[in-house]
């Protein structure tokens, strides 16, 4: 998992030697937690390993770049110019600054030694399939599609009593015209494609973001008992509290996905339901959920940091504790990060996000991969990245060739 915050601050402080007495013992207690965390200190203190990751990070994202030299001015000169006094130092703190800002450092780990010290890459630089964006199309009650994305902002459509917005930075706003509730009620689904992904705000204030390649539909104006939606492929919800005013009593939150069925009364948690998973993931952040099997008796409770998961083969409902739940919404929050992720595992999310089709020819090797990435750079750079630890690639159109 990446680097929060303080642990962030105190290595900066470390590198430039400003870090106090207390605070070298809660870095050192931080490094002596795990060998993971060692190793991300030693790969930010390497000079080779930390020039090639800023460079490669800085050069393919110009937020990025953008980011660092305006906290760090004296780092464009470390980066571009004869190294001078000071240069690692800079370097470093770059690196810092970075996992501070979100970007992360990336790290491979195999469960094999890597014989070699360097690989070649198979990937062309000029082979470029950009990142995924705000991509989704609204399908209306009566049939009508709009693509949002040649949809102005402003209100798009109208729903019985209720206006459809479409806002900056991909999102989608259902507001009510008037304090009375409708007499029938309506549904609207939206969509996103491999490479897409959105933002909705339900009629009720629930706020939801759709991962690529999956869609909800949801009343357009939900009704004084219930409130019920549908999903396909991933989502993570903030929902809002809402009181039936007569019985003076929350309503519920029913999310609907496969033979999964969520219960919730007010909590942030996120659903991953993709048909090409082995399992169906309901990952819970704050509040409670009730995970309910469609057609049984068999559910589950859970808490925060728990995830409930059902084998959609042996239909069975087991819950994990501890979950890290960061790399559960990396994506949501505009990274992918892996955790001890086999190549398959990996490929899936970037088959999603980059609108591709995978094929892997010969065996490939028994690989984990762990560390976090922007979803903004493009494929071609992720790859050159993957690249490192003897798996390579092969683009063709949009067609990526895995082999070892």
């Amino acid at each position: 998992m990446p680097l929060n915050n303080n642990i962030a601050d105190l290595i900066i402080k470390h590198l430039q030697e400003t870090i106090t007495a207390e605070e070298s013992i809660t870095l050192e207690q931080w490094l002596a937690a795990s060998e993971e965390n060692r190793s991300k200190f030693d790969r930010i203190a390497n000079e080779k390993t930390l020039r090639e990751d800023l460079l490669s990070f800085i050069e393919s994202d110009q937020r990025i770049k953008e980011r660092v030299y305006a906290k760090l001015p004296e780092v464009q000169d470390a980066l571009i110019v004869t190294p001078k006094r000071n240069y690692m130092r800079w370097l470093s703190v770059a690196a810092a600054v970075l996992v501070v800002g979100g970007a992360g450092i990336w790290m491979l780990r195999s469960k094999e030694a890597s014989t070699t010290k360097g690989t070649e890459q198979q990937v062309p630089m000029a082979t470029t399939i950009p990142a995924g964006g705000n991509k989704a199309t609204l399908t209306l009650a009566d049939g009508t599609v709009i693509d949002l994305d040649k949809a102005g902002n402003g209100t798009i459509a109208t729903e019985g009593k209720t206006k459809v917005n479409k806002k900056e930075d991909g999102q989608l706003e259902y507001k009510s015209t008037t304090s009375t509730r409708q007499s029938s009620i309506t549904y609207n689904l939206l969509s996103t494609p491999r490479g897409g992904q959105y933002q909705l705000i339900l009629p009720d204030g629930s706020k939801v973001w759709l991962n690529a390649a999956s869609s909800i539909k949801y009343p357009t104006a939900f009704s004084d008992n219930e409130r019920i939606v549908e999903i396909t492929g991933e989502a993570y919800f903030e929902i809002a509290n809402v009181i039936n005013k007569a019985e003076n009593e929350k309503v519920p939150f029913v999310v609907k996905a496969n033979e999964i069925e969520v219960e919730v009364l007010g909590t942030h948690f996120n659903m991953n339901v993709y048909s090409d998973e082995d399992a169906v993931r309901t990952t819970l952040l704050e509040g409670r959920v009730k995970l309910k099997l469609n057609g049984t008796d068999t559910y589950s409770i859970l808490q925060p940091g728990q995830q409930a998961t059902w084998n959609k083969k042996s239909d069975e409902i087991k819950k994990f504790r501890d979950v890290d739940v960061e790399e559960v919404v990396a994506w949501k929050n505009g990274y992918f990060q892996f955790s001890n992720s086999d190549i398959k595992a990996v490929m899936r999310q970037l088959e999603r996000w980059y609108d591709v089709k995978v094929e892997y020819h010969g065996t490939l090797p028994d690989k984990e991969f762990v560390g976090t990435l922007p979803r903004s750079l493009d494929l071609s750079k992720v790859l050159m990245l993957l690249e490192k630890q003897n798996v390579h690639f092969k683009i063709d159109g949009r067609k990526i060739i895995v082999s070892p």
